[in-house]
């Protein structure tokens, strides 16, 4: 299993190439809700990716209009040029314009959400994908039975917030020309919603292409390491809403994990930490069972 990164900031690159860490997901604000680097930006992180040693992926998770085909087709030659090891990319119109343009690297389908059983991901798999993105709504064991059935081109998120919703309404912007103030909190990772009737708070971010709500708590892995370790191909630590000293912490720990030490990390790992919540997400509930229990 290796371990990749989503890239945040410029400066993070250089520390997070001191653990251990295969590569990190980055995008531009071209066809990305949540990564801002301008194309020139791209340019020196993917000579930096190379002095570090580093994969470089990028990722399009955007849907993809018929009017945005032209600009797509434009921004894949220029990642053409700067060969990244892979794109991580959410609709299949993507794939489409890759093979179109007989991309070279690693087109990895992560629709998010889609990923939920064997059959499915068997027939992108056998029509040219390379991998895909197990859904974050599934447990472990339909992970692992996907992962069995694939022979492991399976991907999963492992650490992070989870996204619960998506859509390419601006609700922020718009919430707030109701009220007749202009703020403008536009790609602001310190946002937060809380519902009347519930007292936790969901962190909100709005980018260029909509707005996404994610979960309460962070998803942890730390005791399941040793399993997805033999069936995971690529796992992803997502770095959104998260503060450099926990990513370090965090990358550090997976570092060191074995079968003997994981509990003592996360316990660690939660009294550093006191003021995140940690949670095995659905990992050991299945999703209907989890939103039942929500919305009751």
């Amino acid at each position: 299993m290796e371990i990749l990164v989503t890239l945040k900031k410029f400066e993070q690159l250089k520390k997070i190439s001191d653990y251990k860490v295969k590569g990190v997901i980055l995008g531009t604000n071209l066809f990305s809700n949540r990564f801002l680097f301008d194309l020139d930006e791209l340019k020196k992180l993917a000579l930096e990716c190379i002095i570090y040693n580093l994969d470089m992926y990028v990722m399009i998770d955007t849907l993809i209009e018929e009017y945005d085909r032209h600009l797509l087709k434009e921004y894949i030659e220029f990642l053409q040029f700067l060969r990244p090891k892979g794109i991580y990319f959410s609709d299949l119109g993507v794939y489409r314009v890759l093979k179109e343009l007989d991309f070279k690297g690693e087109m990895i389908y992560d629709p998010s959400t889609l990923i939920t059983n064997s059959l499915d991901a068997s027939f992108l798999l056998n029509n040219g994908i390379d991998r895909v993105v197990a859904s974050r709504e599934i447990t472990l064991d339909e992970i692992a039975a996907i992962a069995k059935n694939t022979a492991h081109r399976l991907d999963m998120q492992i650490f992070g917030y989870l996204r619960q919703s998506t859509s390419k309404r601006h609700f922020l912007k718009n919430y707030f020309e109701h009220l007749g103030r202009s703020v403008d909190i536009s790609n602001a990772e310190d946002v937060r919603i809380i519902e009347k009737s519930r007292d936790y708070k969901m962190p909100i971010y709005e980018g260029r292409y909509g707005t996404d709500i994610y979960t309460d708590y962070i998803l942890y892995t730390y005791e399941e390491t040793a399993l997805l370790d033999k069936i995971i191909d690529h796992a992803i630590i997502d770095s959104l809403f998260i503060e450099d000293d926990l990513l370090f912490k965090v990358l550090r720990d997976y570092s060191l994990l074995n079968e003997n030490n994981s509990k003592l990390l996360a316990n660690n790992l939660k009294l550093n930490f006191e003021d995140k919540v940690f949670d095995k997400g659905y990992l050991y509930q299945k999703t209907n069972i989890t939103k039942q229990e929500f919305y009751e």
